[in-house]
């Protein structure tokens, strides 16, 4: 896989942004059909959420094209600039944050795998706000170190998962930022919510974190309009204080996190079994 990176990048920065797409939507169409288990199982994930089966297909192949355009924006960060998000990103909600901020108290974004979720962190990075982010690590050091590289050039600090929790609680001591992926339990153990009628696992860091300190609970998310534009969202800070177990605090978010996936499925890029 590191090869394949290094060389999707090498293309990304080559080619101007719009023929990178159409590349990349041409190798994401050949991936649906000759990846018959990739393409399964995104249909699978798709099943609670969209009944029709034809439209559900038509979702579930999108979801891999508009994975490749999020990987090519990613493999594009050093071309990343404030005229690109003035041009191309509109945010809402940024008085959640600055609030949040304000408080001096540390701010937990959650997002999911939705959109462009790299692209979120970078852009809040460029409009002025320190963003550390939890993130697996890649079993290939390499690939591990790309991927850390890339982020670092956006400003973006990645807390590894395995030393999250002493990190995590300095980093919100200071007031800062620390963005997590809520919808996949890819490492630990994990909660159950429910959604669109079905079970599912959801990490429960977010959580732990929210009830262990006073920092704000602040979901975000970064979708795509339009094919080359975006809309970067901050919702509402869920109210954490009369809540008591971290089931709570999952439901909560659940609630939003399935709004979103209701609103963008072929946004919702997970390529392993999702529903208990």
């Amino acid at each position: 896989m590191y090869y394949f990176y290094i060389i999707g990048k090498t293309i990304c920065l080559f080619l101007p942004r719009k023929l990178a797409y159409s590349f990349a939507r041409w190798l994401a169409t050949c991936q649906y059909y000759f990846s018959k288990k990739d393409r399964v199982v995104v249909i699978n994930n798709l099943y609670p959420i969209i009944e029709d089966k034809k439209k559900r297909e038509e979702c579930a192949k999108k979801v891999f094209i508009n994975f490749a355009y999020y990987l090519v924006d990613f493999f594009r960060y050093s071309k990343l600039n404030e005229d690109f998000v003035e041009k191309y990103v509109r945010i809402s909600g940024l008085e959640f944050l600055e609030e949040a901020t304000r408080q001096q108290k540390g701010v937990i974004a959650v997002t999911a795998h939705i959109g462009n979720y790299e692209l979120a962190g970078a852009v809040t990075s460029l409009a002025g706000y320190k963003v550390n982010a939890v993130a697996l690590s890649h079993k290939d050091k390499r690939v591990n170190d790309f991927f850390d590289k890339q982020r670092g050039m956006v400003g973006i600090n990645v807390i590894p998962a395995s030393i999250a929790i002493k990190r995590c609680f300095s980093i919100l001591r200071n007031g800062e930022l620390v963005a997590f992926l809520g919808d996949r339990v890819f490492s630990g153990s994990g909660l159950v919510a429910n959604m669109f009628s079905r079970q599912a696992l959801l990490p429960r860091g977010p959580a732990f974190f929210s009830l262990k300190t006073q920092a704000s609970f602040l979901p975000a998310f970064f979708v795509r309009e339009n094919k080359n534009f975006y809309h970067l969202i901050f919702e509402k800070p869920i109210n954490t204080k009369g809540l008591q177990t971290e089931e709570d605090v999952v439901k909560e978010y659940s609630l939003v996190l399935e709004k979103y996936i209701m609103m963008y499925p072929d946004q919702w890029y997970l390529f392993q079994p999702y529903w208990l």
